[in-house]
Order: C-alpha cells, then sequence, then structure tokens
C-alpha cells in the first residue's frame, strides 16, 4: 500500500505543477474514478490515457540496513543511473526522502521494461550491493530472482483538472449543485432516516427484507443526481437538507434487490455537513 501512495501522490504532486505528467506502472497509480484530490490547496480530479506498453519484468527486492561494508561494494545513490533513482523517488525513498529516521528495513516490487534493463545498475543483479543515500544511511538491495516474473510496463499520461481554487470553494459548489430536501416523509420513513443519521447507521442485514419506507426513501434520492454514483444498484453518495441541516448520505447496497441475489448487507448512512 505504501508504495502505490508514494506513487499516486507525486504523480497528482507533478500533474497539478505542470498540467500532466507521465509516470511507467503495471497499473494505474491514480484510478480515473477516484474521488478528487486536494493538492496545494485546491481540488482536482485526474484522467489517465495509456501512452505505450512494453514487455516488462517484476523484481521483488529488500532493502536490509548495514552499518558497515566493504567500500567496493558501496555506491552513492546519486551515482545509481537516473532510471534506478527514478524507481526509489516513486516510493519514497529517493535521496531527499531519506534521513536518519526513515525505515530501510522494507521489501517492494521495481517493474523495467526489457529494453531499459541494460540502463540499470541494479537489476538482474546489483553491480555494487549496498546504496548509501547522502544522510550517511546504508542499506544492502537484494534481490530475489526466483521471484522475478514477466509482466507488462505501460506508460501513463496522467492530467489533472482543477474543480474549485479552494476546498471551501469545492464545498460550495457540491451544495449548490447536489442538494436538496428530504421533506414530507411518513413517520416510517423520518423513523428510518433518524437511525440513518446516528452512529451506525440503517442497516439491512444479509437476507433481510427492505422495508416500504426503505424502497420509497430509495426512490426518493435516485430522483436527484449522486455526488458520487455506485457502481451497483442503489449506491451512491447525496446531499440532502433534513431538518435544516445538510448530510453527506451514504446509500451501500451489497445486494441486487432486483430479484433475489442477496449477497451481503445494504446500509444508509448520514453524517452532518455545516452549511
Amino acid at each position: 500500500m505504501r508504495e502505490n501512495s508514494e506513487k499516486g501522490r507525486r504523480v497528482i504532486k507533478r500533474a497539478v505543477q505542470n498540467g500532466s505528467t507521465m509516470v511507467d506502472d503495471q497499473s494505474p497509480p491514480i484510478w480515473e474514478d477516484s474521488r478528487p484530490w486536494v493538492c496545494d490547496g485546491g481540488v482536482y480530479q485526474f484522467s489517465y490515457e495509456v501512452r505505450n506498453e512494453r514487455p516488462a519484468t517484476r523484481y521483488f527486492w529488500d532493502l536490509t540496513p548495514v552499518q558497515q561494508a566493504d567500500q567496493d561494494n558501496i555506491v552513492q545513490f546519486d551515482e545509481l543511473p537516473r532510471l534506478d533513482r527514478e524507481k526509489f523517488r516513486l516510493v519514497g525513498l529517493g535521496d531527499d526522502a531519506v534521513d536518519e529516521e526513515t525505515p530501510l528495513d522494507v521489501g517492494m516490487t521495481f517493474v523495467y521494461a526489457n529494453a531499459d534493463r541494460n540502463q540499470s545498475a541494479l537489476v538482474p543483479t546489483p553491480d555494487r550491493p549496498v546504496i548509501e543515500w547522502k544522510t550517511g544511511s546504508r542499506a544492502r538491495f537484494s534481490i530475489t530472482d526466483s521471484n522475478s516474473k514477466n509482466a507488462t510496463l505501460k506508460t501513463y499520461q496522467y492530467t489533472a483538472h482543477q474543480l474549485a481554487p479552494t476546498v471551501e470553494a469545492y464545498g460550495q459548489q457540491l451544495r449548490t449543485r447536489y442538494t436538496f430536501e428530504l421533506s414530507g416523509l411518513s413517520d416510517a420513513e423520518r423513523n428510518l432516516v433518524e437511525k440513518s443519521i446516528g452512529r451506525y447507521g440503517y442497516n439491512i442485514e444479509r437476507g433481510g427484507t427492505p422495508s416500504d419506507a426503505f424502497w420509497s426513501l430509495i426512490e426518493i434520492f435516485q430522483q436527484h443526481e449522486a455526488v458520487v454514483d455506485g457502481k451497483e444498484g442503489v449506491t451512491g453518495d447525496y446531499l440532502t437538507t433534513y431538518d435544516g441541516q445538510v448530510y453527506w448520505v451514504e446509500l451501500v447496497n451489497g445486494t441486487t434487490f432486483g430479484g433475489e441475489k442477496r449477497r451481503r448487507s445494504s446500509r444508509i448512512a448520514g453524517s452532518h455537513h455545516s452549511k
């Protein structure tokens, strides 16, 4: 998880600064339908397209901290080829990111295009196995050759799209566009909404039967545009006002209600948001 999150943060930063950026990976570091991201105070969404695909090899590797090492086995981080340095930077282990407190007892994967491997000083076997960062921290880099696997390395071009210059402005945009009022509810519907506002939301366990009030509320929500559309059934996130307060409502549908295919529980949960 750390590897993906570090890559994602760096992709976001570069795309915002430059408008777009390229990154090599097996799968998208940021999924196109992910929720908006906050960067440098602004709110952004990101799109990508695959610009290239190349045969590659995935290498599983470990770092082991060392205090002493033969000088012939030590390579300064800034002496590594640019290709290798960039791999480390993308996972938060660049020369500027590593200090005396950085854990170096880690294992991850790097994917190298087969055509680029001759540019590396680390794969398929390291020329000098001990890496020294500018802070003086050292770690031995080792490849588990038996775990290396064929892969496809894709080049993704990410483009940043600013949704709002500030978080506050984005919140106002959402409220203006999506908020609707929950009113004129029956007693049963109000009771269900009150439970949804509670700490645990309103849940229908696996095998349970949704009430008529549940279905009528679902129909009300589906008449309005969701802030975030779900992938399945009634799942989605909505903004609504209820008794003068603004709520973010999550409809989580783990069941295909249209037939008898019930797979897991469903819930309605509301969290309070100030106007």
